[in-house]
């Protein structure tokens, strides 16, 4: 059988290490879930990602089942229904952020292109009839005019998978059945589905590419499952090796491309193949499926029967035709189509650009001044970026027919894509996944097709192809590299000793390697045209008519998860996204994060705040906790850690025996907010700004119409409450400690959209999780213009570390504001001193002063040691105790040890009496038995031990 053209870009040389690539924003999965673990349960789940178990984060939602949060993202928590999806508008800025191990951008020592797509509800489920290739699910006969796999209002694909109670982990991988596919059951909606059931049939059915070059391995697959990098076929959720491993692929692909990012682009970014200023890049657009017709063998459309195909002996033999010629000389009603995604939808071309510079052997921040579209969120420093420009919602192109007469015919937009809601394609884009493709090769042979190459390049042309591969016969003369190889390296020390040779590490199923990471679901929205309030029952802000406005929007997320930068390892610790945004009067921010309830324990300075794993809204515990919570609290600048004075007046506290201090009523405290907010916010201060600051800062818990019904109308507790709580970890941790954000019962907050309106920089930092020396979560805001005292802010990059930030007061002459807010003190737990409990104190621990402090019965004599913490596990889920020491035996005390010891012996003493009972019986049994068998066979009993007994003793 014939292979398709030979498209591909990974199968270079590549050295055998662990590359891995983990998406940081949006939020990537790595395959996890709902598992609270430090390692995820599966790595089967969805998708190969390539990498660690330990990387990824958890599902972003709340603890619980459907009822909690559906897979459409929304949440009835209080008995009130909101969606907690994110989203992001159309146009808008979103910076995708990953940190990849072995290197990228212009690297000496690697070839190097990130792949960017995502797919949405429309091509992972399509209902468009005669596009895709037929199945028994989909067809001319079946489904038509439907999707196969959406079961009335419950998603498909792209799905999460929901846990059926607070215990499920939602792991699972997905069985290889039509039922399974569709979410009609609670079981079936635990299975998370990307690519679709009749997608994977295709893939395991069809051809692989035979004219790949697959080095020595032994690809045990005749279908598209087989490929070097998977030569077993191994399956992974409903994803096709060959799709996965090779881009451009050569078949139709759900995936749309965003962007594809190489280390052989040209100095300007290019969205048309005509502009693209390297062969590589006009390559890749030429070939992206965007815009790229890609063939496929089916029955015939129009009168084709779907069982012809699907019971003949190549579909069963898994050799279904791969390539137009084999197709049309087989005998049978079929015929090549081929189809482009810009036939039924108004797509461009992906963005070809350079990749950033980022060093082998490290997860760690990437810098390259050359990559452009930084200018706003400068790269200095910071983890992989990409820039996206989030895609309008295409729109169908109607009246669509093509060349090879598949068949389809495209009257309206329902023809494409009707929607749940009937709202066609707005609804398909309710619901979308990013992936994030890591591609790595090196440059021992060549390894890209002539078209991708310069023309006066020295290796156009001379791509290894499968007459490379090493013969079933072992024959490995043409491949350049085998496995573990022998390579001799001397002559040897005299004639009468061998040669030196040296044993390389060389997996060649590793040598050009594709690893990837993907995202939870998202949605893509169109810019609102009209005004709506904000609405406390679901939970939204303030919503402004954006028609006429020409400003950008950019996406300001939160990125991380709970934990020290050990223990959140290869996953990052709390960070906004981006830290630093330069902005024009007129440009606006969202901001909006998600985090997850299922992160494994966490306390004792790693991490602060609850609510409790379980979560009942109203009671506490002493453990350790798991939720990811953040919020936005405004600075005076950047190198500060405390909020600026948000008041413009003196506040009353516990401590406080006047009640109204400053003498003002609401209002006037509210105005007095307000004009204190005018000049220090980026937003300047009207009704607006004042509403988005503070919902920013509080999360709106005091109002959200969920959280009051989840926590049976309590108030937030008082500061007196608060210190009437002896215990730490249950103070910090209560469903109601508002100023902890606890009683937000979603880790999902959507800020909504701030304008910029004031020219100045202002910092910002999340009160919950920035600890100074510990962990930083903090960001920065410049908007260019005139400011209040007439000079200019020009947002500049400073051109030694291209970062954008505020001046620090420590080092500065510069004039900057400096204020002080209202604020007291907090109950101290005394744990430097042990109070309690005597638990680890390494970590940040506190020391309490009292009314004997600096007196002499206060004073310590003898030597003191720090405890240890045992906080950077890399197993189970966390720590359940706060400040768990690590415990050596010989550390303890002797009358510890005794005890230890004696509860030792005693154990051996039971287990041995116990071995020397169930021997002896056992043996008296045995003894029995043969007893019993003699007499049976008329010796008597003991006759073989009394050799004097007579015969006339027998009976």
């Amino acid at each position: 059988m014939k292979s398709s053209a030979l498209l591909t870009l990974s199968v270079a040389l590549l050295p055998a290490v662990n590359a891995d690539v983990y998406m940081h924003n949006p939020r990537g999965s790595n395959d996890r879930n709902c598992e609270r673990n430090v390692n995820r349960n599966n790595g089967n789940r969805l998708f190969d990602s390539q990498n660690n178990a330990k990387g990824g984060y958890a599902c972003p939602r709340a603890v619980g089942d459907a009822n909690i949060q559906a897979e459409d993202g929304t949440g009835t928590i209080g008995g009130e229904t909101q969606d907690k999806t994110m989203y992001y508008y159309e146009g808008s800025v979103l910076p995708v952020e990953w940190t990849n191990q072995h290197g990228c951008g212009a690297n000496s020592k690697v070839n190097c292109e990130i792949v960017i797509q995502y797919a949405c509800e429309d091509t992972l489920d399509p209902q468009v009839d005669n596009f895709w290739p037929f199945t028994d699910t989909k067809n001319n006969d079946a489904n038509v005019g439907d999707q196969a796999f959406r079961s009335g209002a419950n998603l498909a694909a792209p799905r999460d998978g929901i846990p059926t109670d607070a215990n499920d982990a939602a792991t699972d991988t997905i069985p290889d059945t039509e039922d399974a596919a569709i979410p009609d059951t609670n079981a079936d909606q635990r299975y998370g589905m990307h690519e679709s059931y009749d997608f994977y049939q295709l893939c395991q059915h069809t051809a692989r590419n035979e004219g790949l070059y697959t080095a020595d391995q032994r690809v045990r697959r005749n279908d598209q499952r087989g490929t070097r990098q998977n030569p077993n076929g191994n399956r992974r959720g409903l994803e096709c090796p060959e799709e996965r491993d090779y881009y451009p692929w050569w078949q139709p692909s759900p995936w749309v491309d965003a962007a594809i990012l190489t280390n052989d682009a040209g100095a300007t970014a290019c969205t048309d193949p005509a502009e693209c200023e390297t062969a590589r890049c006009k390559y890749y657009l030429e070939n992206s499926f965007n815009k790229a017709a890609k063939g496929y063998c089916d029955v015939n459309h129009n009168n084709g029967d779907v069982e012809d195909k699907t019971t003949s002996q190549a579909w069963n033999n898994r050799e279904w035709y791969n390539n137009k010629e084999d197709c049309e000389d087989a005998d049978g009603n079929f015929k090549w189509y081929s189809v482009a995604l810009s036939d039924v939808l108004d797509v461009g071309y992906p963005v070809c650009m350079k990749t950033g510079f980022s060093r082998v052997n490290q997860l760690g921040n990437s810098f390259d001044a050359t990559v452009n579209g930084t200018d706003d969120a400068p790269f200095g420093v910071n983890a992989n970026r990409f820039l996206w420009t989030i895609p309008d919602i295409p729109s169908v192109v109607t009246g669509a027919t093509d060349s090879t007469n598949a068949g389809f015919e495209i009257a309206d937009d329902d023809d494409y894509f009707t929607g749940n809601a009937d709202g066609a394609m707005e609804d398909a884009y309710q619901s979308c996944t990013l992936r994030v493709r890591y591609n790595l090769s090196t440059s021992d042979f060549p390894a890209w097709p002539a078209e991708a190459m310069e023309d006066a390049h020295p290796w156009k042309g001379l791509m290894v192809t499968a007459e490379n591969n090493t013969q079933n016969n072992g024959d490995g003369d043409a491949t350049p590299l085998q496995q573990d190889p022998y390579i001799y390296v001397g002559a040897g020390d005299d004639n009468s000793v061998g040669s030196q040779f040296v044993s390389l590490a060389a997996n060649t199923n590793q040598y050009a390697r594709t690893f990837q990471d993907r995202s939870y679901r998202f949605a893509i929205k169109k810019k609102p045209t009209a005004d709506a309030a904000a609405d406390n029952s679901a939970d939204t802000p303030k919503v402004n008519d954006m028609t006429g406005k020409t400003g950008k929007i950019y996406n300001v997320n939160v990125r991380g998860k709970r934990g020290n930068i050990v223990q959140t390892y290869p996953a990052v610790e709390y960070d906004f996204v981006p830290n630093s945004l330069a902005l024009d009067e007129g440009d606006m921010i969202h901001f909006q994060w998600q985090g997850s309830d299922y992160n494994p324990r966490r306390g004792c300075n790693d991490a602060e705040g609850g609510p409790p794993d379980p979560n009942d809204g109203t009671s506490t515990d002493a453990q350790n906790s798991r939720a990811d919570r953040s919020n936005i609290v405004f600075m005076d600048f950047t190198a500060a850690n405390i909020p600026m004075d948000y008041l413009g007046y003196k506040a009353a506290t516990a401590e406080d025996d006047d009640d109204n201090p400053s003498g003002l009523n609401y209002n006037a405290k509210v105005a007095m907010m307000k004009e204190t907010m005018v000049n220090n916010t980026p937003c300047g201060g009207d009704a607006d700004c004042f509403d988005s600051i503070i919902r920013l800062s509080y999360l709106n818990q005091q109002s959200d119409g969920g959280s009051l019904g989840f926590r049976d109308e309590n108030d937030c507790l008082t500061e007196a409450q608060l210190d009437n709580i002896n215990n730490q970890q249950e103070r910090e941790n209560h469903p109601l400690n508002c100023a902890k954000l606890n009683a937000k019962p979603y880790p999902y907050f959507d800020g909504g959209i701030m304008n910029a309106r004031k020219a100045g920089q202002f910092a910002y930092f999340s009160s919950r999780n920035n600890n100074f020396s510990n962990r930083d979560q903090t960001g920065n805001i410049c908007v260019r213009g005139i400011k209040s005292d007439g000079t200019e802010e020009k947002c500049e990059v400073d051109t030694s570390t291209f970062t954008l930030q505020g001046a620090n007061p420590a080092i500065s002459t510069a004039s900057m504001r400096i204020s002080s807010g209202t604020a007291a003190p907090a109950k101290c737990t005394d744990s430097a001193n042990g109070e309690g409990s005597g638990a680890a104190n390494d970590q940040g621990a506190s020391s309490c002063l009292t009314d004997d402090s600096g007196t002499d019965d206060d004073m310590l004599s003898g030597s003191t040691f720090t405890v240890e913490q045992a906080a950077n596990d890399a197993m189970g889920d966390g720590d359940k105790r706060s400040c768990e020491e690590i415990t050596f035996f010989y550390s303890l005390p002797d009358a510890a040890k005794k005890a230890i010891l004696a509860v030792i012996l005693l154990s051996v003493g039971c287990a041995s009496g116990y071995a020397a009972w169930f021997v002896y019986n056992r043996v008296q049994a045995q003894r029995k038995k043969d007893a019993a068998e003699n007499l049976d066979k008329g010796l008597g009993k003991g006759w073989d031990k009394d050799k004097e007994k007579t015969d006339n003793q027998m009976i």
